[in-house]
């Protein structure tokens, strides 16, 4: 096999080192980024931002974010910087703690009455932000809502199994599915529970302008790319939060998000890139490290040629270095995967290696496939959104250049990206990260890989899949779920719909006097966060 040409060698401090000699593409990378890096507006004073806090006082806290979110309804945006806004906001049945263990939260117990019924009881006296009551009805709606195919709901497919909800109580809700379902405590913590009579006057559009949960926050304002800001609910069933105000301001590009930090102009500043880190703690800053649940990956567009061959789609996952990228770019802040979820995850195949890196196998299955002569793709990615995403697409783009595939790299910003991705409307190959915020493979087969979701039959839909992924959720034997879901890893593996790329540390920068503990879902959920200083 050959041997892979490093990117760079990096410093101790994991920073690119400039008289390192560079791969394939790493010139042409840092080039490229230069080019598309968006000028960072000019920032206010210093005095100004200590003013503007003074009046705000000591409890506000302002999240710098990579990206503006697609959208806050729950039903329909789940992406994890969506998520880390709506989940403030909302709160589901139950809700897992810092370590993805389920904890009890709108139900305070629950309980499997027999293998199709699972009774949950909720806490007494809990009401929507509006004032509605947060009872067994809401429950109920909400699932409905969410199976109703008009909503348009992209977790539906997750949840087909639910048959119906009954209430026999205001206080218990059973959710009855058509046969035994294995995830469902996993997935239900990542179901918003609605309110009922609002979500019929507003519909779909009217929660995603002004979403009303009962969370530990309540929503007050959203200026498109500059703030959503939310004000604690001192009604919230866990007590008052510790932050009063809640002001997320998405900052795409990485060299503003840091001067803003440094400034004081914001508290905490998520993703940031590894090289960065040293820089975080020089400042006097906190930063703030761990294993998370995004799995950074290339989609192929498998249904359209030339990446419907097969050999097309495994010549480009032998043509890239990905373990060079990983070492280089991450700086040991992620780690190669082998699934399109990490090792965290139920099902995971520690024994399963990662595709090698050997540009001859490249080359030669492409002149199997009729591309002896190269071939053309469109390489679209967000920026801002991951971490990385302003260098990965580029050394990519320069690993596939040389085995004669010319990637034409398009960069959007991130809801346009999202909204087109998800419609269907894709380009060849185009950058996303995997966040099973569930833990359990379900939620991955079923939204991304079989026919049952809109995205997996838009991009692959392999009709194999789905009865593997039916019984393995209809099992309860968690070793027979375990060896089907490396039945329909090792479909994936050979089909290659996708190339996995690495396992993402969550990496943040944050004032001194934030008390947060980060956690192993990666959402930014403030409900225990406190100032301290």
């Amino acid at each position: 096999m050959p041997s892979a040409a490093p990117l760079a060698s990096a410093s101790p401090r994991g920073r690119v080192s400039p008289e390192a000699p560079a791969s394939p593409g790493r010139r042409e990378l840092l080039r490229r980024v230069a080019a598309l890096a968006v000028a960072a507006p000019l920032l206010p004073s210093l005095g100004l931002v200590q003013a503007v806090r003074a009046a705000q006082g000591q409890s506000a806290l302002i999240v710098a974010l990579g990206a503006d979110p697609a959208g806050l309804n729950p039903l329909l945006q789940t992406g994890l910087v969506e998520a880390s806004v709506h989940t403030n906001v909302y709160d589901a049945l139950v809700f897992p703690d810092a370590d993805c263990v389920p904890r009890p939260a709108l139900a305070d117990s629950w309980a499997l009455l027999d293998d199709r019924t699972w009774e949950f009881r909720l806490r007494p006296g809990v009401s929507f932000h509006n004032g509605e009551p947060c009872d067994a009805s809401a429950v109920r709606a909400t699932v409905e809502t969410m199976l109703d195919p008009a909503s348009g709901s992209v977790v539906r497919a997750q949840f087909a199994a639910i048959e119906r909800v009954d209430t026999p109580d205001p206080l218990v809700a059973r959710i009855v599915t058509r046969e035994p379902f294995a995830p469902l405590l996993s997935e239900l913590t990542g179901l918003a529970i609605l309110p009922p009579q609002y979500t019929a006057a507003v519909g779909m559009d009217g929660l995603d302008q002004h979403p009303i949960g009962t969370g530990p926050f309540r929503f007050v304002e959203r200026v498109h790319d500059e703030r959503i800001v939310l004000q604690a609910n001192g009604e919230h069933w866990r007590g008052r939060p510790g932050i009063e105000r809640v002001e997320f301001r998405p900052i795409p590009e990485m060299a503003t998000r840091m001067a803003a930090l440094r400034s004081g102009q914001v508290d905490l500043a998520t993703s940031i890139s590894a090289d960065q880190a040293p820089a975080v703690t020089r400042a006097g800053l906190q930063l703030l490290a761990r294993p998370g649940i995004q799995t950074l990956y290339l989609r192929l567009h498998a249904r359209r040629p030339p990446l419907n061959d097969v050999r097309v789609r495994q010549a480009l996952a032998h043509a890239i270095d990905i373990d060079t990228i990983v070492a280089t770019l991450y700086g040991g802040h992620a780690r190669r995967v082998a699934a399109p979820f990490p090792p965290d995850v139920f099902g995971y195949d520690a024994n399963a290696a990662p595709v090698p890196y050997d540009p001859t196998l490249a080359r030669a299955l492409l002149a199997e496939a009729g591309y002896e002569n190269g071939l053309e793709l469109t390489f679209e990615t967000p920026l801002g959104r991951y971490p990385g995403d302003d260098q990965v697409p580029t050394a990519i783009a320069g690993y596939l250049r040389q085995v004669g595939v010319k990637a034409n790299l398009r960069v959007m910003e991130w809801a346009a990206y999202l909204k087109k991705v998800t419609a269907g409307q894709g380009e060849d190959v185009f950058l996303l990260a995997g966040t099973n915020r569930t833990f359990d493979p379900h939620f991955t087969m079923t939204r991304l890989y079989g026919t049952i979701s809109s995205f997996g039959r838009d991009y692959y839909g392999n009709p194999a899949i789905d009865p593997l992924a039916a019984e393995a959720a209809a099992t309860l034997d968690r070793e027979r779920r375990a060896e089907l879901y490396g039945q329909i890893l090792r479909i994936l593996r050979e089909d290659v719909p996708a190339i996995w790329l690495a396992q993402l540390d969550d990496l943040h920068g944050a004032r001194p006097g934030l008390a947060w503990q980060l956690r192993a879902d990666s959402l930014i959920w403030l409900g225990e966060a406190a100032l301290t200083s």
